[in-house]
């Protein structure tokens, strides 16, 4: 009933990741690279803030703030040297066309600044747009040595996708067979959020 024994079927972590080394982002792993990705849509909603100790072969260790932006110390370093240190990240839910929804938490200075930078317009925009996601293009990267700093641009808002991949449109319903007696039904058409979840180009 909780779920909590549940895995994904090829037992695989699953999140998106941005490399730097190339300015692109990747999905379950750095061998999925997303060379065609042209946008990406984000909860607002699942936005946390705070400290995240990031290191190879272990867990990711994330301290919260109790709400999005808010002040918190920063945790005790796990050693004495800088890499040792917790450093400001993010969470946020998204959603990649053609794969579905993802994690994408981050504590690099790139994805922090991308986040950043993005974030006023999408803020601004969350009152007149309660319980949508926004869409958000992505426009490459801009170099900021010895970073390479994801641009996204907010382009709209739409309904949250479903928990699944999209699947393709599906064509209309054919009219059901009637007597001549009664009037002929109409085509039934793929409800409207349903014609928008198919690929990536439809998305964006």
């Amino acid at each position: 009933m909780l779920g909590l024994t549940e895995s994904n079927s090829s037992g695989e972590l699953q999140y998106l990741k941005w490399i730097n080394a190339i300015g692109k982002f990747a999905v379950d792993g750095n061998d999925n690279i997303l060379l065609d990705l042209k946008g990406l849509i984000i909860d607002p909603a699942s936005l946390k803030t705070g400290y995240g100790y990031i290191t190879r072969g272990a867990a990711p260790e994330w301290v919260w703030a109790p709400t999005p932006g808010a002040k918190i110390a920063e945790p005790e370093p796990k050693g004495p040297e800088y890499q040792d240190r917790f450093k400001p990240g993010f969470y946020l839910d998204v959603f990649i066309p053609g794969t579905g929804w993802r994690p994408w938490s981050s504590n690099t200075k790139g994805c922090n600044i991308a986040v950043e930078s993005i974030w006023p317009s999408i803020h601004n925009g969350i009152a007149a747009n309660d319980g949508k996601c926004a869409k958000v293009a992505f426009k490459g990267h801009k170099d900021i040595d010895p970073m390479k700093v994801p641009v996204l641009e907010l382009i709209g808002w739409v309904s949250r996708p479903s928990e699944e991949e999209p699947k393709a449109v599906q064509p209309a319903a054919a009219a059901v067979p009637v007597t001549k007696s009664e009037p002929k039904p109409k085509p039934i058409s793929p409800p409207a959020e349903a014609q928008a979840e198919a690929t990536d180009d439809q998305w964006f």
